[in-house]
């Protein structure tokens, strides 16, 4: 039996220790843990895999997960567009994300990353990021070659990372910063043309009755009694947001970006098989309000009375063009200008007015990045031997399966693996008769966590070996296709070898198999 190191933490078998013993009490209680996968082996967090180490940490409100990742290998994980795009507007994409990792990461931790200790988030409030599960997959080294090829390479304004923002679709021009956020303008975030968008969201519509859009001002605090009037004041490129001005008992004037996020968050709450609408072809938009570019317009239509038949009613009418902020830039805009066979450094040239990219070593060595937060319990597991530490200390080392976590006062309780630190066992091997030309799922039971396969003979030739695959303790399951050299294997008597094996030990059993016609 192997030791693990720190003999005093609960989880930790010591070389002493009895089987019996080694089982009593397996859950400990920690600040955070770490998993750290050794080389070749990959983690895995409700479906997604990941490549680098996560850590789990105790929070007021929960379990907060985090990946430690390399930048570039963070880079390979974003997940903002197509991969099948062309290469020149995904080598636009992989220096616009490293660009703007680089400028949170100078800017210092904020929002969910102050408090929860991480440097960025994996969702569309910084950028989206999905571990190894897109580049894995088709079209994912098409995206890997657009990062590689452009490693390091980042636009720099007056020496340090540009505020490089980007969104979905600016409907034909972007947005100045100022003109959508407020504040000072920065002069390579300024509205330029964007022309041959091939997106759905170019142009788009919703509509509100008065009894919604009464409802929704009033849940959102802009309106207190009476609703008479809405409209948008408009302003000139590079002088200012645009205002919604609500006529009634409202005191408030939001600009139109906030009011987007007001009415994204309170239509589908208040009226949710009404919002987000409906598309042309059928499906519904990402939300209710897609850009702060956009109009509202009182409509005539005839809606149904207190009778039979229609009476004349009114709504009001919201049209507005692109999907996001629209400020820096529009992603479906640098496809159309890579379509048209602009280079990359063109695109961000033109969209990041005055700025190309140049090669530097701002990033660091590695990076935390959020998953998630707020979480009662977590599922880690592994493909292969990992590392395990506890507020910061080696607790096992070349250990299998899945460890659980759960939220416990502020504090992480973690349950390693059923039979962590004993030498895995196999017993009740299964079948003993198969179909020639079938697919043939051998099963078993397995003691502890442990790597399993199986190897067929026939005679004293192997005719069928399956990949070594990790399997937690319990039942097992091992698929071998049935075929001898690419042909159906023939009926016959088979030796089925199972083997499992693991740090702690290996374990093999033996059936004969009947093949039958």
């Amino acid at each position: 039996m192997r030791e693990f190191i720190a003999v005093a933490l609960a989880i930790a078998i010591v070389a002493t220790a009895s089987p019996a013993t080694a089982q009593e009490d397996q859950t400990a209680i920690f600040s955070s843990m770490e998993i750290v996968p050794q080389d070749g082996t990959v983690l895995e967090w409700r479906g997604h895999r990941y490549a680098g180490s996560l850590a789990v940490r105790g929070a007021s409100d929960g379990l907060v997960l985090t990946e430690l990742v390399e930048p570039e290998a963070y880079l390979l994980g974003i997940q903002e567009v197509p991969f099948s795009w062309p290469i020149e507007s995904l080598k636009a994409q992989a220096v616009a994300a490293r660009t703007y990792l680089a400028w949170t990461l100078r800017r210092g931790r904020a929002g969910a990353g102050a408090t929860y200790g991480f440097d960025i988030c994996a969702t569309d409030q910084c950028q989206v990021y999905g571990g190894l599960d897109q580049v894995e997959g088709p079209g994912g080294p098409q995206w890997a070659l657009a990062v590689t090829s452009t490693e390091g390479e980042m636009l720099l304004a007056n020496g340090v990372p540009a505020q490089a923002l980007y969104s979905s679709t600016s409907g034909g021009r972007t947005r100045s910063v100022q003109d959508v956020f407020g504040g000072g303008g920065l002069s390579y975030l300024q509205a330029v043309e964007s022309p041959d968008e091939q997106s759905p969201f170019v142009d788009w519509e919703v509509r509100f009755d008065q009894l919604r859009m009464r409802e929704i001002l009033k849940a959102a605090g802009l309106i207190e009694g009476s609703f008479l009037d809405i409209g948008v004041i408009e302003t000139r490129d590079g002088t200012g947001p645009w205002v919604i001005d609500i006529g009634g008992t409202s005191s408030v004037t939001p600009n139109s970006w906030e009011f987007r996020s007001t009415v994204n968050k309170w239509a589908p709450r208040l009226f949710p098989d009404d919002y987000p609408a409906q598309r042309p072809d059928g499906r519904n938009y990402p939300q209710t309000i897609l850009s702060p570019t956009f109009t509202i317009e009182f409509e005539i239509v005839q809606a149904p009375g207190d009778t039979d038949g229609l009476w004349p009613g009114f709504e009001w009418v919201v049209s507005g063009n692109g999907w996001g902020h629209l400020v820096g830039m529009s992603q479906y805009g640098a496809k159309a200008m890579a379509d048209a066979g602009a280079a990359y450094d063109e695109i961000l040239s033109h969209y990041y007015t005055g700025l190309a990219p140049e090669t530097t070593t701002l990033l660091p060595d590695e990076i935390e990045v959020g998953l998630t937060w707020g979480s009662s319990d977590l599922e880690i597991s592994a493909d292969g031997p990992v590392t395990v530490l506890a507020d910061g200390e080696v607790v096992a080392r070349d250990v299998l399966g899945t460890w659980s976590f759960t939220a416990r006062n502020g504090r992480v309780a973690a349950e390693p693996p059923e039979g962590i630190g004993l030498p895995p066992k196999l017993s009740s091997p299964a079948p003993d008769t198969a179909v020639s030309g079938r697919a043939i799922t051998f099963t078993g039971t397995l003691s502890a966590a442990a790597e399993v396969r199986v190897v067929v003979f026939r005679g004293a030739e192997v005719v069928g070996v399956t990949d070594w695959s990790v399997r937690n303790a319990g039942e097992i399951v091992a698929v071998w296709d049935g075929t001898l050299r690419d042909r159906i294997a023939p009926p016959g008597a088979y030796r089925v070898m199972m083997e499992a094996r693991s740090a702690e030990g290996m374990d093999r059993l033996f059936i004969t198999l009947q093949m039958m016609p």
